[in-house]
């Protein structure tokens, strides 16, 4: 049955990237698409987040012509999944009534608090007329989406046996994932970058995210190298075969803010794993030393990092105090741009709850976007946000004695101080391809929080946002 199931999500994510590599849009092939995921959903739910697993990384993207100069409007295939899959199991909840919409976790105070602060701040934008609706509703919608698919998760998964099952999947999607960077990277021509797959065309790596593809490996990467940690036997051997084999693709990313995602990352799981410590310092020495023996791969790397402040592309200048003046690359001086201009012109004007959702422009960095976007108080739940995401993980690490539980629980950890670096120079948590997977396995550490730690009543759902306490 689980051969069944991958072959049945591997099936459907290459049919659709079929058709929309073809430009095959055909009404009867969307409306039969749409029945058949409609009922997957609403008679296995649980088989439907399979398909959601795979669609997260695997997802052709739609355009639909831009609404501005600087901003297009494109859907992928894995949001019409999910609100087909969402309205599924919304109706058979309504139906049967075993739960209710949203469960009780650490989390939903938060992630609830925090959505009505987008949706309101940017309102309000709206009408003062700093933020066009046209634009902002997508990217509230995309907000709105991730916590969904939280919600709805936490509501399906019930057991360690289901969320073991999930990582088994979302491991074979990994590695399809990497076979396709390396194919991407070295069909693309010399100035390619590694992507995931449907972020571009083969052969035009200007249109590449390969920052999508490094903070999605941040996130693989924390959990392998968790299983190094607490796992025994064959699988530590496939952990540690699959990050060799993961690893370089995610060089070839050649992503900067990647990079120093990673580098916290390390640092952080031997401050918190707290096992094989010696291990993993020979893992990293040997990982470094195996770099350093691959020129062609070092040099490229070490080209990249350096030209951030040296170099013919290091033009701009900053003062840097008693450091006196350095110069920084175009890419690197914007979002030192983008920070001062939210800091010290957009954010005076606003402070309380920002210009709302796209008020402040395409930010360079998560921090000045949620600062620029929804003002103290949005910063203010965004780190209480993290900060129970970080609890519960940390809660379901200590109750748990299963291997891959642990490590999935310290992997999230640790990912997210690695995801939480790299937001130094990415918009890391609005970018799809890294909050899907990022914000499912928060949504199956919470379950398992649940499990563990909630009374029954609570755990059936009895105390529930917009429900009396029977």
């Amino acid at each position: 049955m689980p051969i069944l199931i991958v072959l049945i999500a591997l099936a459907v994510a290459g049919g659709l990237g079929f058709l929309a590599a073809t430009g095959v849009q055909y009404a009867l092939v969307l409306m039969v698409g749409t029945l058949v995921v409609g009922a997957m959903a609403f008679f296995s739910p649980k088989l439907s987040l399979v398909l959601l697993i795979f669609s997260m990384l695997l997802s052709p993207e739609l355009g639909f012509g831009a609404i501005t100069e600087l901003r297009s409007i494109v859907v992928r295939y894995d949001d019409i999944l999910l609100i087909i899959i969402f309205l599924s199991w919304f109706a058979r909840a309504a139906i049967f009534k075993n739960k209710p919409f949203i469960t009780s976790t650490p989390v939903q105070t938060p992630v609830l608090l925090y959505t009505v602060l987008c949706v309101l701040s940017t309102a309000v934008g709206v009408m003062r007329g700093d933020v066009s609706w046209k634009v902002s509703v997508f990217y509230v919608l995309k907000y709105v989406e991730y916590f969904l698919l939280f919600f709805m998760t936490v509501n399906i998964v019930e057991s360690e046996d289901e969320v073991k099952g999930y990582m088994k999947y979302g491991f074979i999607v990994a590695v399809i994932v990497t076979f396709y960077a390396y194919y991407y990277y070295y069909a693309s021509g010399p100035t390619a970058r590694a992507t995931a797959p449907f972020e571009a065309p083969i052969g035009n790596p200007a249109d590449s995210e390969p920052a999508s593809l490094g903070g999605y490996y941040l996130i693989v990467f924390g959990v392998l190298l968790a299983l190094l940690s607490w796992a025994s036997g064959s699988l530590v051997l496939l952990s540690l075969g699959a990050l060799i084999f993961m690893f370089p693709a995610f060089l070839f990313t050649f992503s900067r803010a990647s990079y120093i995602g990673i580098s916290a990352m390390l640092p952080a799981l031997f401050f918190m794993a707290k096992r094989r410590r010696l291990f993993m310092l020979g893992l990293a020495s040997a990982g470094l030393m195996a770099l350093a023996l691959t020129p062609s791969v070092s040099d490229k790397v070490l080209d990249r990092i350096t030209m951030t402040y040296q170099g013919t592309y290091a033009t701009q200048a900053f003062q840097a105090g008693s450091a006196g003046s350095i110069k920084l690359e175009d890419s690197a001086a914007s979002r030192i741009y983008s920070i001062k201009r939210v800091l010290f012109d957009k954010f005076p004007q606003h402070p309380v709850i920002g210009w709302g959702v796209t008020g402040v422009g395409l930010g360079d960095t998560q921090y000045a976007l949620v600062i620029g976007e929804l003002g103290i108080l949005g910063v203010v739940l965004f780190i209480w946000m993290l900060y129970k995401l970080f609890y519960t993980a940390k809660m379901v690490f200590q109750a748990y004695d299963s291997a891959a539980i642990k490590a999935l629980a310290l992997g999230f950890m640790v990912s997210m101080v690695g995801l939480l670096f790299q937001s130094l120079g990415v918009n890391t948590f609005i970018v799809v391809r890294i909050m899907e997977p990022f914000w499912f396995i928060a949504a199956m550490l919470s379950a398992l929080y649940i499990k563990k730690y909630q009374p029954p009543a609570e755990a059936q759902g009895k105390e529930v946002y917009g429900q009396a306490t029977k």
